[in-house]
């Protein structure tokens, strides 16, 4: 009896995986593709970070000088309408600071008092004189300018929208010239390895305790993308999103 049993349990054990691998074998004709797309956006929020340093022997003058160029710097910024709630200012750090003398030692050499503020814009043509005010008035580092659009999810639907055709026209093309044609999509997938929204500017800030301590100098910088065909150059001052999708069509012999 306990055979029996065991043969009808292995029968339908056996039976089962056959029925699963007809199931999941598909032995359509395909092609799989990729698409790309990237759409150019005006910027409409702006985020700027501010850094000031200051340095002396005695706490309270570094404290001091340090308060007085955040004071300075924050009137003049708000005396560009600026409104308050677009300006915020993170909490002071203090260090103590030590140099090696000749003997490997180590000898006191100060404090170093950090504040950093951050300036939310919504006018792009705003963003140079708030950096030359801001520096004129005293500060020291200009950390990051980070270019937004607050329309994100809209433009990223587009721009899916975009890769997803392209990928159907870059199919076409290569049936045509295998003498095929294209059928409908069997799988589909976004590809998110590489950050879809870049943008192209010509300010560069620094990171604190640089051995520059007016860390305010400029230079190009780009944000790298992942290859593709459609990886266009983001134009200057605009927020570039990007989209990238695999397709897998059935191929359709004539």
């Amino acid at each position: 009896m306990k055979s029996t049993i065991w043969a009808l349990l292995v029968s339908t054990f056996i039976s089962t995986v056959a029925l699963a691998q007809q199931i999941s074998y598909d032995d359509r004709h395909r092609i799989s593709v990729t698409g790309e797309s990237l759409i150019n956006v005006a910027p409409d929020r702006i985020i700027v970070t501010f850094g000031v340093d200051t340095r002396d022997l005695v706490l309270a003058a570094a404290k001091q000088q340090n308060d007085t160029i955040m004071k300075k710097a924050l009137a003049a910024i708000k005396a560009m309408n600026i409104p308050d709630r677009d300006i915020q200012t993170d909490k002071i750090s203090i260090e103590q600071r030590f140099d090696t003398n000749g003997r490997g030692g180590q000898v006191f050499a100060g404090y170093t008092v950090r504040n950093m503020f951050v300036v939310t814009l919504s006018d792009p043509l705003k963003v140079e004189t708030l950096i030359s005010n801001a520096l004129d008035a005293g500060v020291n580092y200009l950390l990051n300018v980070e270019f937004q659009t607050t329309d994100l999810k809209r433009y990223r639907e587009q721009a899916r929208e975009l890769a997803v055709r392209a990928a159907k026209e870059k199919a076409d093309k290569m049936a045509v010239a295998l003498g095929e044609s294209v059928g409908q999509a069997i799988q589909i997938n976004e590809d998110s390895r590489y950050t879809p929204v870049s943008y192209y500017s010509s300010w560069s800030g620094g990171s604190w305790g640089s051995s520059n301590r007016n860390n305010t100098g400029m230079s190009q910088n780009s944000v790298g993308v992942s290859g593709g065909e459609a990886v266009d150059t983001i134009a200057l001052g605009k927020v570039g999103v990007r989209a990238s999708v695999s397709v897998v069509f059935e191929l359709n012999r004539r």
